[in-house]
């Protein structure tokens, strides 16, 4: 992988503290003078995901939205007060902290087409996003295979699980349903998990092998030792991690045993709890963290 350059040192949290480390191998570039420019802002919602993208030709994508209305607040922050349109939305599954969120979104914003896995889930948060999807007419993607968009020369949104059909199925573990994307931008990549479990991970890193390599990785399952596999990372070898993550949340996310996997390989994380909204920006040959 191409070492990327970034401007600022990051915490690396291990055995409950943060560890200062100096990024000696990963080094920030001044792209500031760049005039196109991709931004993936990993929003601070709490406990929870919601991740925007704002693509360098205009095009925004959010992926989640969280467990209530404060996405509302971050989204008014990230665009423009006359910017309307969310071009694609994916609700990575049906579990409240990433979906509740989209139902006040899909009411206020126009939205271009919905990706779902299609898992069925007896909730009201669930009822209520598939009733405002259904007033609104929102036109709905399955995804039970992959698909591909092309959303520019260079700019791409690879969908790669699920890769199978969930459609109308009721499943013991929606994190197993969640869709994973791949989003890249030139020479730099993100990978995208929602919750997937490591079993998910690891069928991934066996059918995509080194196509998973990309700079940024949004740690599954907001840092639960569900995630994050030991095959995944040596899969993905990012440059830096996202942990989505609410402050004093009741789960001990992130786990210990996830922090020192990202220790050992020297991949520094960012966490919203400790920075609030994570921007990154791509040039198409650098990311800087903003």
């Amino acid at each position: 992988m191409t070492i990327k350059r970034f401007r600022q040192s990051i915490g690396l949290a291990s055995a409950g503290a943060l560890l200062s480390i100096a990024l000696t191998a990963i080094l920030f570039a001044n792209v500031s003078a760049r005039t196109q420019e991709t931004e993936v802002i990993f929003l601070d919602i709490g406990q929870g995901d919601s991740v925007l993208i704002k693509t360098r030709y205009g095009q925004n994508i959010l992926i989640d939205g969280g467990r209530d209305n404060r996405v509302l607040d971050r989204l008014g922050r990230n665009l423009s007060f006359f910017d309307r349109t969310l071009d694609i939305v994916i609700a990575t599954h049906p579990d409240s902290d990433h979906i509740a969120g989209l139902v006040p979104v899909l009411e206020r914003y126009s939205v271009g087409v919905l990706l779902d896995p299609g898992v069925v889930h007896d909730s009201a948060v669930f009822e209520a996003l598939q009733e405002v999807v259904s007033r609104k007419q929102i036109p709905i993607r399955y995804v039970e295979s992959r698909q591909t968009y092309e959303l520019g020369a260079g700019v791409v949104l690879d969908v790669l699980f699920p890769s199978r059909s969930f459609v109308g199925k009721h499943i013991d573990d929606n994190n197993a349903a969640s869709i994973i994307v791949k989003f890249s931008d030139g020479d730099i990549d993100f990978i995208l998990t929602g919750d997937a479990p490591a079993e998910v991970e690891n069928e991934l890193a066996a059918r995509y092998g080194a196509y998973l390599d990309a700079e940024v990785l949004k740690a599954g399952h907001h840092g639960s030792n569900t995630s994050s596999s030991d095959i995944f990372l040596d899969a993905v070898t990012p440059e830096v991690a996202v942990i989505q993550v609410g402050a004093d949340n009741p789960y001990n996310h992130p786990n210990f045993r996830v922090l020192k996997r990202f220790e050992a390989r020297r991949i520094p994380i960012l966490r919203n709890d400790e920075l609030g909204d994570i921007r990154l920006v791509s040039d198409g040959e650098f990311v800087e963290w903003r």
